[in-house]
């Protein structure tokens, strides 16, 4: 082999690991971002705020809420392309009236209809209600499932409070309620389990990578 092409497959090794590598340190930063918001979900969960001091907070995700209010007439959104044992559905956000603007009270899971121009019929409680629920960020599913368009504007691909205020005509509070399930709601879809299993393949390869390369170097050099 000419001098020029171990050159370019030395770069190339180089190269492939240094990507392999990289990727396995993202993967571990990830873990550990999980780690620590699991960590501070769980030191959370058992603290409960009013409104007042929800607001007062910079990041009050995690904790806690008790409030008492009167849903919107009308203002019924169905967040799109949520799945739930398997099959796809809609979660039903409602707009909660506050005197600081409209929250965001995610109410549950609905399943979607095979027509996908119907969505799921529903009834407004009367009167003023009273909830309790876990703060949780504005969130934008990670699929948007095609179909036809929906002539109400009812169904949403995200929560976003600008997007909310555009569908509600009011300011919409910058977190999201999300009512009581009968199982225990995490704050990541993915543990930390997960991305350091990742890391490890990411690192694997990488050595794999040089092995490769050593054995055919040594077996080019010998030949």
């Amino acid at each position: 082999m000419s001098i020029g092409k171990s050159w370019g497959l030395l770069a190339l090794t180089l190269l492939m690991t240094t990507l392999m590598v990289t990727m396995g340190i993202w993967q571990l930063s990830r873990a550990d971002d999980k780690r620590q918001l699991l960590q501070e979900w769980q030191q959370r969960r058992d603290i409960v705020l009013d409104l007042d001091e929800a607001l007062a907070i910079g990041s009050p995700f995690g904790y806690r809420l008790d409030v008492g209010g009167v849903y919107l007439a009308g203002g019924d959104l169905f967040l799109d392309s949520q799945i739930q044992d398997g099959r796809v559905g809609y979660r039903l956000i409602r707009p909660l009236q506050t005197p600081y603007g409209l929250l965001a009270v995610d109410t549950g899971w609905w399943p979607a209809d095979a027509d996908r121009r119907r969505l799921p019929v529903v009834t407004l409680p009367e009167g003023t209600v009273q909830l309790s629920g876990v703060l949780i960020r504005p969130y934008r599913p990670p699929l948007s499932l095609g179909g036809a368009p929906d002539p109400q504007a009812r169904r949403i691909n995200g929560l976003d409070p600008g997007l909310l205020q555009s569908r509600w005509g009011q300011r919409a509070l910058p977190f999201v309620l999300r009512l009581e399930e009968g199982a225990e709601w995490q704050p990541v879809v993915m543990g930390p389990e997960r991305h350091l299993g990742y890391a490890v393949q990411w690192f694997a390869m990488a050595l794999a990578v040089w092995v490769a390369a050593l054995v055919f170097y040594r077996r080019r050099h010998e030949a």
